[in-house]
């Protein structure tokens, strides 16, 4: 390879890297937000027993 074609592949491989990161960074600050009635829907349950309603 000449020396020209060594800089186009080096300049081509940052440019990859580079809209690589600014994508993942765009994509990690598009957060979803999750609606308040899903949000109580999806909360655990309590796995304990509870023995005096049962009694």
């Amino acid at each position: 390879m000449t020396r020209k074609e060594w800089l186009f592949a080096a300049i081509l491989t940052f440019a990859t890297i580079l809209a690589w990161v600014v994508f993942d960074i765009i994509h990690t600050r598009a957060q979803v937000e999750v609606p308040q009635k899903l949000q109580e829907v999806i909360e655990p349950i309590n796995p304990n027993l509870n023995t005096e309603s049962l009694e």
